[in-house]
């Protein structure tokens, strides 16, 4: 089994991610696909379990940023699962966004546009940590 992926790059002086415009893919073993259909439908343990796979980082460190030490990325997609929106979620973003983001930070609904904009600087506060978790490294 296949899976594309995508990514995106920390600029840590700027404290900004970039896209990168390449579409990867990779090949899983039975194993790692069986692993790969277990947690396709949980979006956060599909991105760690898949950044935190040796098979994973090998591949990014010999065929996709090869000769970049401590160069810092994340991923943004993979087969189709999108995690763009922790790395450009602004308080002006969509509802499906701020949906998404109250539910895994268990924040409390807003009454009306002034509460929305409180709700995206809290949501953008966790992001602050959350994104911090989600970046790697090559070392």
């Amino acid at each position: 089994m296949q899976i594309k992926f995508e990514l995106v790059t920390y600029d840590e002086e700027l404290d900004r991610f970039e896209l990168d415009e390449n579409t990867y893919q990779i090949e899983l073993d039975d194993e790692e696909a069986k692993t790969y259909d277990l947690l396709k439908s949980s979006d956060l343990h599909l991105y760690n379990w898949l950044k935190e796979s040796d098979f994973f980082l090998k591949y990014i460190k010999e065929e996709v940023y090869q000769d970049s030490e401590n160069k810092k990325f994340a991923i943004s997609d993979i087969n189709g699962i999108s995690f763009i929106r922790f790395y450009f979620f602004k308080v002006t973003s969509g509802d499906s966004h701020y949906e998404y983001f109250k539910k895994l930070f268990n924040i409390h609904d807003e009454s009306d546009w002034q509460d929305r904009e409180d709700i995206g600087e809290e949501i953008l506060q966790c992001l602050l940590t959350k994104r911090k978790e989600l970046i790697l490294n090559l070392s």
